[in-house]
């Protein structure tokens, strides 16, 4: 059969990830396509990989070319289709297409007629999968026949491998991508976009989109100070601008002005940001494009943007390069833009206030960003009357008190003059500020409450169906300003419910397009019953409203993300004048089932159907009505027929109806349900039914952005029904410790071994959330996300007066800075590891003093709560008004770490700075290329001016101690306190009791691996990836007799230990303080973190696991010494060399003793069991002296 579809796959490189890519393809439920696979030149085994798939499916061809890049071979597949194909696709080769993709792509252009279909487009990486962000726009309800000029946010669609092209409409207007340049997608899928009459979208993810684990190297998009990338995003979007601007008509004006202004707030904003971080070639090349851009663009484009950044753009175009930097320095210190004038109001930056900007004084309204947001916060219904709440204020104009603004909500009927107004009650919201990112401003009454009574909204005493919109309207600072009533994500006002207001009216408040709305609706079919019988879903009602002689009825039954519409007939009887119905839907019509060889996780986990009565008469002409499920009846599950497959039973099929009340049925992974949340002695319950078959199943906790579980004993009863109590606030890591602050799922874990199942909340008990609890002073909020989806949010310890840049700048303001002038107290701070530990050599001194007697008073950091602290030693919570307080009253500071950039030390006042390891990766001003914090060296050079004393643990580090702070003032060559502790003549005795706790069997040798984070491979902002590298089950195959392997991940590490739990790898990364691993350990495993100074106290053995060593040593941090030359063990590059090693250590240790001695010697010099008398010795000597 010839293909219909042609799927284009360019190869290079991607030996790891091709057989993913091509099985996804094979595995298509759609089955008339062909694979072209493009060898473009791979050096790797690519070529072979696809091949062997070209050689067993016929529908798979290998096109070999040199290497010119992926347009080329993009371009080159499409010379090599089929002459009888009717579609064309792309897929980049480390991909992964969902089985369903194609079938829903193709189905939806055969019956529509559109050009091109594009579908919603997730990411992958390792476990996890995510809506990819920029094309959000994709995820809501599948579109039919749009247009970008009808859905403007489809400019954002510019990536190639999500469409599937008509072929006569690709041939028609002559596509093919740039070669030899990057952004080759843009100039194709733009022009694509402006060109078609018709587009369909698909909002089921059609295509997951990888980023890779474990691979250091930056990806195009974040390569954005190489001067190649902006130069070639440049030439690509003036393409597009310039094809615009030869369109004639309105229409074509009017979109080049919307991608104009869409590529100055997003395509370059990109290279604009970090022009800071380019070197000069970079800024030169930046300029250049730039205007280029600007060169052909209307000035009336950037004038209509918001003042920072037009004032920006201004300045690129005059090439005003130190001014341009030094306003977007301060754009990242959240710099807040000051606004002056009465009527006529104008932006002053305080980071140019001495810069000749030569601007028209125009160019610094701001009229235009001072926008009013009216967020809507709680849908509630009290009495019968509906109850709304929400906050509403003008973007940089205080509302400090109650009468600072007067707020009016009104109610206007649609496609009617009639308008209702309702005075809105102010409220006091502090956490309006709070929440609001910058520091300038106080929105504290924002808020505001307005109670709606439904018979204002009648006519005449009777119920009219209609639409009401929700607005309102706000005067504050001589400012008027009206919007919508705004909502947006999962928050649960966004999933508002509904109310009866009589037998046949409900009144439904819902959320379209971001807007609140009010809709009357009358009932005109009501399901009353739903079951499944055998493979059929049986549905029963009435229908409420006269049906027409002729007239026959369907249920219409509309996949609400992909193209797929049934209908089936309905059986209707009159029962003494109320059409009763009953209708029958195979189950496997809406049914989801795993397909066998995808990966489980690049597949959809939901597929919901929604449904209608159709009443159709002779003629064709419909009536629809909407199906409401009947008061009181909950949501179902079922299990799938086994005649679905074996991996049917992971899934299962559900009749929810969910916030609005319309029956819909999901197709979905098993579910556990809550029927009812409650709090009974301290604790949170939870009751809830799942699948009979996952009784025993285990429930536990996960946060949503990092790896942690947490158990509870859940008690089951035999029809699926368990129910499970625990107190968070005792349930973390490490002890008797709250969770975590934020926001955690729950699951139950199967005990076969099959996926983890989410929990969902039925739509009887959702008026039982939000649950809010105090628990140990801790709060706790139960809640509802995305309608029926449970989440537990650990708030933060922390209240909204003390969370958030403005409340952390009034503490400053405040507290600290009047406390500084208060008499200091004979008090030690402690600081270690940023509030995380108790630990390392400020625990080392805390000790020393105790054993010394000392009366001052100890204070400890602790961030979240996550520290157990001994018994004399005082909590300071991180960032909460008594760390201000200790900051500016303690005698002495002692830190690990950093503090604030902002500290001041006191006359009289002793900062010692102990550092947390022996440097063999540079630090500080050492650090040529920075991959976090970009201000990182200009605050550390403030911060280092208020040290008094720098502990050096051996007179290696002195200089580069003095030279990476810029550090001027006294150090102290002490040795490290903290490795006092490993000099104890206890430390056998300890080992051992170290094992027992951690349940180690006995006899076995102790592998500990303590590998550091690397700086550029991250999940986001300070959530670093676990790249590991050892082969666990050949570990284990070879080493499990007689060894344990302990693994310790960094603190700045979020991913999961894999095996940990199986009796040959345990995760020891919550354990408290990681010297009692120490001793315990028999082997250390490292790489370049600094345990391994630490570690050679001991003279054991030591393994150095260095993959990534060139990448690492050149490119991210580089060394102080060499350490190729100098370590004091093996440097070792694959697991399997490692494995070996550690089955020879003893030969191994003895080829390196010489090595390890001069290690020793050079690292160990100062350390005797007697650090911290020292260093303590020499900080009271200090506050003696001053």
């Amino acid at each position: 059969m010839a293909p219909r579809l042609s799927v284009i796959v360019p190869i290079y490189d991607v030996e790891r990830y091709l057989p993913a890519c091509l099985d996804s393809l094979a595995a298509q439920t759609f089955r008339d396509f062909e694979v072209l696979m493009v060898d473009d030149g791979s050096p790797d085994d690519s070529a072979s990989i696809a091949a062997a798939y070209a050689e067993r499916d016929p529908r798979f061809k290998l096109i070999r070319k040199e290497n010119g890049g992926l347009g080329a071979a993009r371009n080159t597949g499409i010379a090599h289709m089929s002459p009888q194909a009717e579609y064309v696709t792309f897929v980049d080769s480390d991909d992964l297409i969902p089985p369903d993709a194609y079938r829903l792509m193709v189905s939806s252009l055969d019956e529509s007629g559109s050009d091109f279909a594009t579908g919603n487009v997730f990411h992958l990486k390792g476990e996890k999968t995510w809506q990819v962000p920029l094309l959000r726009m994709l995820a809501g309800e599948a579109r039919r026949a749009t247009h970008i000029s009808r859905y403007g946010k489809l400019v954002a669609d510019r990536i190639a491998c999500n469409k599937v092209f008509r072929r006569t409409f690709w041939e028609k207007h002559g596509f093919a991508f740039p070669e030899g340049r990057l952004y080759e997608d843009t100039p194709v899928t733009m022009r694509a976009h402006y060109l078609a009459d018709a587009v369909d979208v698909i909002s089921e993810p059609c295509y997951y989109w990888r980023l890779r684990e474990g691979e250091s190297a930056p990806s195009i998009t974040q390569r954005r100070t190489d001067p190649a990338g902006v130069r070639d995003r440049v030439t690509s979007v003036l393409e597009i601008s310039a094809f615009l601007a030869e369109q004639p008509g309105e229409m074509f004006a009017r979109l080049k002005e919307e991608y104009d202004t869409r590529v100055l707030k997003d395509d370059l904003r990109l290279f604009l940001n970090v022009v800071p971080d380019g070197d000069e070639e970079y800024r030169a090349e930046f300029l250049r494009s730039a205007n280029r851009f600007l060169d052909r663009i209307d000035p009336k484009v950037v004038m209509a943007l918001p003042a920072q950044l037009r004032v920006q753009w201004l300045l690129v175009r005059k090439h005003k390069l130190d001014e341009l930097i030094t306003l977007l320095a301060g754009q990242r210190r959240k710099e807040a833009v000051e606004v002056s004038g009465l009527v006529r109001k104008y932006a002053s930056f305080p980071s140019l206030a001495d810069a000749d900007l030569d601007f028209p004084r125009k160019a610094l309204r701001i009229d235009q960003d001072l926008r009013m947001r009216a967020p809507l916060q709680e849908v509630t219904w009290s009495e019968g009357k509906l109850v709304l709440s929400g906050n509403a204020w003008i973007d940089k104009i205080d509302l400090a008190s109650k009468h600072s603004s007067v707020k009016v909500l009104q109610l206007r009927k649609d496609k009617s003059r009639r308008r209702i107004l309702l005075p809105a009650r102010n409220i006091h919201r502090p956490e309006c500020t709070t929440n609001s990112g910058q520091d300038r401003y106080n929105y504290d009454w924002a808020g505001w409450e307005v109670t709606i009574d439904p018979a204002r909204l009648r006519k005449g005493g009777e119920w009219q169906e209609g639409l009401w919109h929700v607005g309102l309207g706000l005067y504050a600072s001589g400012l008027v300003r009206r919007a919508a009533v705004q909502s947006s994500g999962g928050a649960a006002c966004n999933f508002p419910p509904y109310h009866w207001l009589s037998p046949d009216f409900r009144l439904l408040p819902s959320v379209e397009r971001g807007a609140l709305k009010i809709r009357i609706e009358r009932v005109r079919a009501l399901i009353t019953g739903r079951t499944v019988e055998g493979d059929r879903i049986v549905v029963t009602g009435e229908i409420r409203v006269p049906l027409a002689a002729g007239e026959n009825v369907v249920l219409r039954v509309r996949n609400q993300k992909g193209a797929d519409v049934h209908e089936y007939p309905v059986t209707v009887t009159d029962e003494g004048g109320t059409h009763r119905f009953s209708v029958e839907v195979p189950v496997a019509d809406v049914a989801l089932v795993f397909h066998d060889g995808v990966d489980a996780k690049a597949q959809p986990e939901n597929r919901t159907w929604s449904t209608a009565l159709i009443a159709r008469d002779p003629q064709g002409a419909e009536r629809q009505f909407s199906t409401v499920l009947q008061e009181g009846l909950p949501d179902a599950r079922f299990n799938l027929p086994a005649s679905l497959g074996e991996r049917a039973e992971l899934c299962e099929l559900a009749i929810v109806a969910g916030h609005t009340g319309y029956l819909k049925f999901a197709g979905r992974t098993r579910r556990a349900t809550i029927d009812r949340v409650g709090v009974e002695d301290g604790r949170i319950t939870i009751a809830a039914h799942t699948d009979p078959r996952l009784t025993g199943a285990r429930f536990l906790l996960k946060p949503r952005n990092r790896f942690e579980e947490r158990f509870v004993e859940a008690r089951w009863s035999e029809d699926g029904r368990f129910e499970v109590a625990f107190d968070p606030s005792t349930l973390g890591g490490g002890g008797n410790v709250p969770l975590r602050a934020g926001r955690w799922n729950l699951w139950l874990r199967p005990e076969d071994g099959a996926p983890d199942v989410p929990f969902v909340t039925d739509r009887l008990a959702a008026d039982q959330f939000p649950l809010r609890a105090e628990l140990n002073g801790r709060r706790y909020w139960l809640e509802n996300r995305w309608a029926d989806f449970p989440q537990l949010n650990c708030r933060s310890e922390l209240s909204d007066l003390e969370r958030g840049p403005f409340r952390q700048k009034q503490l400053r303001r405040d507290l600290y800075q009047p406390l500084r002038r208060q008499p200091l107290r004979d008090q030690v701070f402690y600081l270690s590891y940023n509030g995380k530990q108790f630990s390392d050599s400020p625990k080392a001194m805390y000790q020393e003093l105790v054993r010394r007697g000392s009366d001052l008073k100890h204070l400890w950091a602790v961030r979240d709560g996550q520290v157990i602290l001994p018994e004399g030693v005082e909590p300071v919570r991180m960032w909460g008004t008594e760390w201000y307080e200790a900051l500016a009253t303690s005698r002495y500071i002692v830190t690990n770490g950093h503090l604030p950039d902002w500290i001041e030390r006191r006359p009289g006042q002793v900062i010692v700075q102990t550092w947390h390891g022996t440097m063999l990766k540079k630090i500080g001003h050492d650090i040529d290329t920075l991959h976090f914090d970009r201000r990182y060296q200009e605050k550390l050079a403030l911060e280092a001016k208020q040290w008094s004393l720098v502990v050096s643990s051996n007179r290696f580090s002195t200089p580069i101690l003095k030279r990476a702070f810029s550090y001027d003032g006294e150090i102290l060559e002490a040795g490290y306190p903290r490795n006092d502790y490993l000099y104890s003549p206890d430390k056998d005795r300890i080992a051992e009791r170290v094992k027992k706790q951690l349940g180690l069997p006995e006899g076995k040798k102790v592998v500990l691996y303590a590998p550091t984070w690397r700086d550029d491979l991250s999940h986001s902002a300070g959530q670093y990836l676990f790249d590991l590298r050892i082969d666990l089950e050949d570990a284990q195959r070879r080493l499990g007799d007689d060894h344990v392997l302990l693994i310790r991940r960094h603190s700045n590490v979020v991913d999961a230990v894999p095996g940990a739990g199986n009796g040959f790898v345990w995760d020891v990364s919550e354990y408290p303080d990681i010297a009692d691993l120490y001793l315990a350990a028999d082997v250390m495993i490292t790489d370049y973190s600094s345990v391994m100074f630490d570690y050679a106290h001991l003279r054991r053995p030591m393994l150095f696991f260095t993959y990534d060593l060139e990448h690492y040593r050149d490119t991210l941090r580089g060394f102080y010494f060499d350490f190729e030359q100098d370590s004091p063990g093996p440097l070792i590059a694959t697991s399997k060399e490692l494995v070996d090693a550690l089955r020879d250590i003893d030969q191994v240790s003895a080829e390196y003793q010489e090595r390890f001695e001069r290690f020793h010697h050079l690292f160990c010099d100062l350390d005797d069991g007697n650090a911290s008398t020292r260093v303590v010795d020499r900080m009271l000597e200090q506050s003696r002296e001053l």
